[in-house]
């Protein structure tokens, strides 16, 4: 074999040994390739039940499944079901919006008194990643994978977004 065959053989072994390991990176960590959020795994989805109910239930309604009561008050915020529009947006998206508080004027409550907390002051990353998976771990099947195909098209805005977590930037 000469010797620019085998340059060109051992850097394509090189770049597929490099994506395998950064598959099996993702699938150790418990994320998606694609995505940022572990909704499969039930120790971050049951962090972000806790504080769903206690940070986001009252303004969006609850996720639990139970059927809500015609007697009380439609959520004052969009609902994070699949009747909402929160799936229709990439992980790395819901993280932001959810962490910079950029769509608060667009959040007010019924008495236009209050609007949706910034969470970077009230919730760490890793709580905001918490109740997001818990959301995406509610949403049926088609729904997630409608999602996920949007994941997708960002995976590399959600990579991103995870290095810099892992990091420890903000």
């Amino acid at each position: 074999m000469k010797p620019a065959a085998m340059i060109v053989l051992g850097l394509t072994g090189a770049a597929a040994l490099g994506v395998v390991a950064l598959l099996a990176g993702a699938a150790l960590r418990g994320t998606p390739e694609t995505g940022l959020l572990a909704w499969q795994d039930p120790a971050t989805v049951a962090r972000g039940a806790v504080l769903y109910a206690s940070e986001c239930s009252a303004c969006h309604g609850g996720l639990d499944g139970a059927a809500r009561d015609p007697d009380a008050p439609a959520p004052v915020a969009p609902p994070h079901d699949e009747t909402g529009h929160s799936w229709k947006h990439a992980d790395y998206v819901l993280f932001g919006l959810t962490k910079s508080g950029e769509v608060a004027e667009l959040c007010l409550t019924g008495t236009g008194d209050a609007a949706m907390p910034e969470f970077a002051e009230a919730l760490e990353d890793r709580q905001i990643l918490d109740v997001l998976s818990y959301i995406k771990s509610t949403w049926p099947e088609e729904v997630r994978a409608q999602q996920e195909a949007t994941n997708a098209i960002y995976a590399s805005q959600n990579a991103a977004t995870r290095a810099l977590l892992e990091a420890g930037g903000h």
